[in-house]
């Protein structure tokens, strides 16, 4: 018994160091000039950044230098499952997504099928969605199929349900994309701008609240 509570008790205080480092790294991290700030697009519960700007052949167009690839934070209990389960059981999967802004869709691209966790699909096989914020864009990949419930030219609000994360596309487990951009959709000069969420510039390894 004593050695379980020693075990409880050294779990706790790793954690706990760790998150509180966590929050020094968050208020010395600065934020990049013309960041803008959205509405975080995933609600109830807590989400990890698991992916931020460029990494090996991750995010390596020039639009996704600031794109962020967010998943639910795992519980204790989900760090005994197999990873390579079905993607019903992947706690990120089917979670609702919402308009981080208010604005006007200009992308809505739905159908693709969800790849099967650790197969990646192909990047022009995402369901996506860009919204059209005013002065710029944001979009928001890898969607549920048939999930997104707005089309092209729907005024849309901030907050507003879009659609489920899924696993389409070059992805090979469940995540949201997010990334924001200047520039016109159709044009290949666009330029990315940073995100804040709440004021909080996030980045790989970040929990969120």
């Amino acid at each position: 018994m004593k050695k379980i509570l020693f075990f409880v008790l050294l779990l706790a205080i790793i954690y706990g160091g760790y998150y509180l480092f966590k929050i020094d790294r968050n208020r010395l991290k600065q934020i990049p000039a013309g960041a803008i700030n959205l509405e975080f697009p995933l609600e109830n519960g807590s989400y990890k950044i698991i992916q931020s700007g460029p990494n090996g052949t991750i995010h390596n167009l020039s639009v996704e230098k600031y794109a962020l690839d967010i998943v639910r934070q795992e519980k204790i209990n989900d760090f005994f499952k197999f990873h390579k389960a079905n993607l019903e059981s992947n706690s990120t999967f089917n979670t609702p997504v919402y308009s981080p802004c208010a604005g006007k869709v200009v992308i809505a691209v739905d159908g693709f099928n969800d790849m099967p966790i650790g197969i990646r699909g192909q990047a022009n096989e995402a369901n996506h969605v860009t919204i059209n914020c005013g002065r710029f864009n944001v979009a928001l990949v890898h969607f549920k199929k048939d999930s997104i419930l707005i089309k092209v030219n729907d005024p849309i609000l901030a907050g507003q349900q879009i659609g489920l994360v899924g696993n389409s596309g070059s992805s090979d487990g469940p995540h949201l994309h997010i990334m924001a951009y200047q520039g016109d959709i159709n044009s290949s000069v666009k330029t990315p701008l940073p995100i804040t969420f709440d004021g909080r510039y996030l980045s790989r390894g970040d929990i969120y609240p």
